[in-house]
Order: structure tokens, then C-alpha cells, then sequence
């Protein structure tokens, strides 16, 4: 077993956990990539192997057909991304591949997926060149940043700040979060810092927001144990600024890491757990019941990833007409935790409009 790349396969009712290749004749093989080492890659995979506990559970798919997922840890690099899923392509006869966080890795591994034909639905990428790619048999669940610019203009018009520090990862998503805060705010963006995914001190970058007198920090990272130790720094530093954290990426695991540094933070998402409707109440109790937490955007958009592969799949009479599968996702209106939820022409997901979010008394609650 490599060190960078495992196999973690869940089969069957209950998913019980097994190393190898099941024999596949009977199941249907979805892929899914995550960074699985850290917490959000666990969320990725957990969402992911909700999806197919449940579609199991109801039946499978294809006349009673078990899905089986087979996961990959992507390590948020994209040669990693790329060597998995290539594995799970060639390896493992992978038709439809899920999940991921990085929009980096995500941009890598549509080049593999466009090679080989092979339908990607990544779940959590928010890169808009992943939909704008030109290739037809590509998704994404989340928000891109462009459909995020909502949320960008009330941190303009209600925060009204008069200096404004940027600090992101360096990724694809980061540096394109810098290029719109610095088209919405102009002159007034005096800081604009990018951390690397695997850095683990920040007090250097803190420093440097604070000493820039900004009176908003906003931060873009999708590892929430960066994200959690800045904002937890900031308040160490006793920094007086609004925090933001882009729309998208902030959770309770967030929050719990940054601790007071996360109190009265700001930020937007597609997902509360509390939506009112039928399937996103089974899917938080089952979440609840299986993994002794409550689900938030991270694992409902992976586990759309894969509940909704499925369900094109049985839709679309096929598990390898990829085409056919891809036909399908855009033609339909789907239901998901969310709400319904629509593909365009490009693939990207629309289900309405940002739930705007505050954090108060160390608990992520929909801003009054």
C-alpha cells in the first residue's frame, strides 16, 4: 500500500470498510478522490459513503445493483489528484469519478477525465474554469466564486470597509479570490498574502494583516485547520478587524479551531443542515447516526456527488455510457438535501440563493 495513495472501499448495505478490489461484476464502481488525511477529506468521504449507504439501502441501482465506492487520498496536489485518477480509470474501471475540495487538484484531474472520457462531478472545487472547460461530461455541486459575488457585495455596502487584508492559499481558488476582492474593493485592498496548503505557522501572515491596519480580513482557504488557526491568531493578536472567510468553505470544525477568533466571523454558503425537507432530514439523521455528527455543506455537496452519479445512472439505463450519463444529469431537475437542484449547459449546480452565515457565542447560525 503506497504512503500518499490508499484504496478505501465500502460495499454493499452498511458500507462495512475493506482494503482491495471487490469483485465488480455486481456493484457499480464510483470513484472518489479526497484529501482523506485531513478533516475535510473525511467529511468528503464520509458524505460520499452516506450517498451510497443510502442508495444501497433503498435498493441500488441498475435492478438492484450495489454501488461501490472506491476512494483515493489526493493530498491536495495535483499530481496526486492525477495518479489517482488514473488508478481509479485504468486499476479499478472507473466510468464516474466524485468528490474533491481543491480546485487545483480538480483542474488536473478533468485533464485525465477528458482523456479517457471518463464523467467527473466534483464536488467541492469552486474554480469557474472547471465548468468552462468545454468538456460535456463535467459537474460541480458547489457555488463558484462568480456566484458567490452576492456575498461580496454586502461585506461593500453593509460592512463598508476602509482597508481591506486578503489571506489565502495558494491555489487556483485563492489567487482568483484575490483578483475579485481586488476588483470589488480597488485601492483599498493594502494586503493581499498567499499561505502554502501545507504550512502550519501563520503568525508571520497575521503580522502582516494587522500591521496593514485593515479594518476586514478576509480569508480563503479550504483546509479548515489553516483557516481555523488564523482566525484564532487573529484574535491572539488582538486584531479588531471584521473577519471574513469566503463564501463556502466555513464549518463548526472550523470554528471550533479557531475558537474566540471565530466569534462574530461572516461568510455565506448554499447549506444549512436545518433546511426543512424531506431528504435533507434523512440525510442529517442518518449522518447523525452513523458518524455521531451533524453534517454541513462540505459533506452534503460530496455526498450529492455520489448520490446523484447514481441516480443518473439508473436514470440513464447505464453505468459506462458516460455521454448518456452526462444527457441525463443536464436534462433533469434533481432532489437533493438541499432542495432541487438544476445543471446548466456548462454542469454547474444552481439550487438558489447564499444562505448568508455569522458565527455567535462559537456556534455557525444563518446572519439575521
Amino acid at each position: 500500500m503506497q504512503t500518499n495513495i490508499r484504496t478505501w472501499i465500502f460495499a454493499a448495505v452498511g458500507l462495512a470498510l475493506t482494503f482491495g478490489t471487490a469483485s465488480g461484476q455486481d456493484t457499480v464502481k464510483i470513484g472518489l478522490l479526497a484529501p482523506t488525511k485531513s478533516l475535510v477529506g473525511k467529511q468528503i468521504v464520509q458524505g460520499g459513503q452516506l450517498a451510497a449507504d443510502l442508495i444501497n439501502a433503498d435498493g441500488g441501482i441498475l435492478g438492484s445493483r450495489k454501488v461501490e465506492l472506491v476512494v483515493y487520498d489526493t493530498a491536495f496536489q495535483p499530481n496526486e489528484g492525477v495518479a489517482a485518477a488514473q488508478r481509479l480509470i485504468d486499476q479499478d474501471g472507473v466510468k464516474v469519478i466524485a468528490g474533491e475540495i481543491s480546485s487545483t487538484v480538480a483542474l488536473a484531474v478533468l485533464q485525465v477525465a477528458r482523456a479517457s472520457g471518463t464523467l467527473f462531478i466534483a464536488a467541492v472545487p469552486k474554480h469557474p474554469d472547471l465548468t468552462n472547460s468545454g468538456y460535456d461530461r463535467v459537474f460541480r455541486m458547489n457555488s463558484t466564486t462568480a456566484m458567490d459575488s452576492e456575498f461580496e457585495t454586502v461585506l461593500r455596502d453593509q460592512i463598508k470597509p476602509t482597508k481591506v487584508a486578503v489571506l489565502v492559499e495558494n491555489s487556483d481558488f485563492g489567487r482568483l479570490t484575490i483578483d475579485n476582492l481586488k476588483k470589488l474593493f480597488g485601492p483599498k485592498v493594502v494586503l493581499a498574502e498567499t499561505y502554502e496548503m501545507n504550512q502550519s505557522d501563520f503568525s508571520t501572515l497575521v503580522t502582516k494583516a494587522k500591521a496593514s491596519g485593515a479594518d476586514l480580513v478576509c480569508v480563503a482557504g479550504s483546509n479548515m485547520e489553516q483557516y481555523g488557526a488564523i482566525l484564532r491568531m487573529e484574535a491572539e493578536f488582538q486584531m479588531q478587524a471584521t473577519r471574513c472567510v469566503m463564501p463556502g468553505v466555513l464549518n463548526s470544525r472550523g470554528v471550533t479551531i479557531a475558537g474566540k477568533g471565530a466569534e462574530g466571523t461572516v461568510s455565506a454558503d448554499i447549506y444549512v443542515p436545518t433546511l426543512n425537507n424531506p431528504l435533507n432530514q434523512r440525510f442529517v439523521a442518518a449522518y447523525q447516526a452513523k458518524f455521531k455528527e451533524t453534517p454541513e455543506k462540505v459533506e452534503e455537496v460530496s455526498f450529492e456527488s455520489v448520490w446523484l452519479a447514481a441516480k443518473a445512472m439508473d436514470k440513464a439505463g447505464t453505468a459506462t455510457d458516460t455521454s448518456k450519463i452526462a444527457e441525463v444529469l443536464r436534462a433533469n431537475t434533481w432532489v437533493s438535501p438541499r432542495g432541487e437542484v438544476k445543471f446548466d449547459n456548462t454542469g454547474q449546480a444552481s439550487s438558489g440563493p447564499l444562505i448568508r452565515l455569522t458565527v455567535e457565542n462559537g456556534r455557525l447560525v444563518p446572519a439575521k
